[in-house]
């Protein structure tokens, strides 16, 4: 009797070494899965502050673009009107240098 009840006292202690072991491995997976959970929402918190960080940097470079071309524009319109300006110019005084020599010319003509 001493050897059966020797065997169910190490069966005993068998047992409660193995719920001893199960229980670590049972606490150790849960904080190895706390810790992947930390580690993933570190890492989309990341992710989002990247992604918000680049937004704002693409905005900034859409505005400034926005108005480098804008002043591109203004520019542009200067210059045509200052052309049109100078060509406007141009033909009024080759329109009185034609009028002044038709002048002339008939002039001559009538002296002669």
């Amino acid at each position: 009797m001493a050897d059966k009840k020797k065997a169910v006292q190490e069966a005993i202690a068998a047992g409660s070494t193995e719920i001893a072991q199960l229980k670590s491995t049972a606490a150790a997976l849960r904080e190895a899965l706390e810790q992947a959970r930390i580690d993933r929402d570190k890492a989309v918190q990341d992710a989002v502050v990247t992604a918000n960080h680049e937004i704002v940097q693409l905005r900034s470079a859409a505005s400034a673009l926005r108005d480098a071309l804008e002043l591109e524009r203004q520019d542009k319109e200067r210059s045509v009107q200052a052309a049109v300006r100078a060509a406007h110019d141009e033909i009024q005084q080759l329109k009185a240098t034609v009028s002044t020599l038709r002048d002339q010319l008939e002039a001559t003509r009538a002296a002669s």
